[in-house]
Formats: structure tokens, sequence, C-alpha cells
């Protein structure tokens, strides 16, 4: 199997990673990037190692740049492994506001041949289990952690993890079209598998993947943690988050803009437990 790492340094504003399995029946492609180009682009490195067709793209979400090169697989024959539910934020005002939002972040060349292809040919909503020649893939649903449709891909004999944006390098998952008490249970899930090699949705492979669990549980349990106690002195939203830096306006995906937004999400979270809504996690 092979990884193919985006960009290094740049939390979820750097390009996303990928991978792919070759096995004696076929290539069992996992994400397909962000633009119809880059899918192309993840296409030419796996015909450098093999000239297998591709039978498979497994998608680990619903993010755009995750999924827009979805259309490149498809029209090479791929089958579409994909959680069904696609519903993400940034879809909320509708599919052409999407395609004009994303054009604006990867350009409109890249963005060339773009066709929404990530309905799934066969739906994954709990576990499943690719067997194709030699090789074993177990595709399973967390929760909604990082969003309503994640999907962990397991090789149990190479012991390796895809995990999609549930971890990305700097330990700060976006939990805004997730649950941070989901987000808690699909880590301890990938604690109990102890991969030995993980690759996050963004950035560098782990030496020690166990320590970006662990990193990015302590910032989720943290936070959880200072906007309980916020809520329990009455302390409203605002004054909450008056000691995080400010969102960058123009950038959704920062590093700042992560850590506010989570910080949104968890407050209202917690709010809902306090006043008996909702169940603790």
């Amino acid at each position: 199997m092979y990884a193919a790492l985006g960009d290094t340094g740049r939390g979820s504003e750097g390009r996303p990673n990928a991978g792919f399995v070759v096995t004696s029946v076929g290539v069992v492609v996992i994400d397909a990037l962000a633009s119809p180009q880059q899918g192309r682009a993840l296409v030419r490195a796996i015909r450098r190692v093999t000239d297998q067709p591709i039978t498979w793209l497994v998608l680990t979400h619903h993010h755009p740049d995750h999924h827009f090169g979805a259309v490149v697989f498809r029209r090479l024959g791929a089958k579409v492994l994909a959680h069904p539910d696609r519903r993400v934020l940034a879809s909320e005002a509708g599919e052409d506001a999407l395609i004009a939002d994303w054009v604006r972040v990867v350009g409109l060349d890249a963005m060339r041949g773009f066709e929404f292809a990530n309905k799934p040919d066969v739906p994954v909503r709990s576990t499943d289990t690719l067997h194709l020649g030699e090789h074993e893939l177990v595709i399973a649903h967390p929760g909604a952690a990082h969003s309503a449709g994640d999907l962990l891909v397991w090789l149990p004999k190479e012991r390796v993890l895809f995990a999609g944006d549930i971890l990305i390098e700097d330990g700060v998952t976006m939990i805004v079209d997730g649950s941070s008490g989901e987000l808690l249970e699909a880590l301890a899930d990938i604690e109990r598998l102890r991969p030995s090699t993980l690759v996050p949705g963004h950035g560098a492979i782990p030496r020690q993947p166990l320590e970006l669990v662990a990193q990015t549980r302590s910032y989720v349990m943290g936070l959880r943690g200072e906007m309980r106690a916020a809520i329990e002195r009455g302390m409203p939203m605002g004054r909450a988050l008056r000691g995080l830096p400010p969102a960058d306006q123009t950038r959704p995906v920062s590093l700042n803009s992560r850590r506010r937004r989570n910080a949104v999400r968890v407050y209202l979270e917690e709010e809902r437990i306090y006043m008996g809504l909702d169940s603790a996690q």
C-alpha cells in the first residue's frame, strides 16, 4: 500500500493526504483529493507503480478537499464506497455555491471536468470488508466524529490505518460537522487497533501513531472541560471564547479558526448537556 502525501506543517489548510492499495485484482484508492486536476495527478502516481485497473474508491468523508477528484476515478470505472450521509456545513448554501467557493480555493483550471461523484455505489453505514486478492480492507464508520460521513480504512494484516480527518497532524481536529463525544469514541477505537502506521487526513505520517491520538484526545478533553466550567459559572459564550485568538476571516480552517469554531461547537454541546437536553458522552 502507498500513501500519497499532501502538505506538511499547514494543518487542515494544506493539501490532503490520500492512499492506494495495489492488489492482484485491482487498485483500491483511498480519497480522491481536492479537484479533478489533483485526482488526475493521483492517477499518474498510481500508474508509476502499477497498470492494474482502479476498481474501488473509498472516501473517508464528504468534505470537498477529499472527494472533488472522485469523478476522475468514476470515469475510469471505479466503484465508490462511502458513507451515505453526505451532509456538510460547507454545502448548506447549495451545490452551486459550494462549487463556486471551491473554485476560489483551487482555481478554475483545477476544477475543469468536475462533477459530483461522491454518492456511493456501495454505502457503508457501520462496517464492511473488501477481500481483494491477498489484501483485506476493513471500512468502518466510527460515528459522526469529524463529520456525519466519516469512515476509517484499516488493513489488519499490515496494521495500517487511513484515518481521514478524524486525525490531522497538529491534533486540532475540526468538530463543527461532527461531535466531540463521538470524536473521543473514535479515538478510543483507533487506540484499540494499535496501528503501526497511521495516515492522517492532512500532514505528515506520525512516527508514533498513538501519540497523535493522545494529543488529539488531550485537546478535545481540555476544550470540553473549559466550556463546561464556563457554563457552570453562568458565563455566556462570548466571554468563554474571549481568551482564544480571533478566527481568520478568510481562512476558515486555519489553526485559529479551527480552535474558535470548535470552541463554539463544544460550548453548545456542553450547554445542551447542562440543560438536560442531551446525555453526556
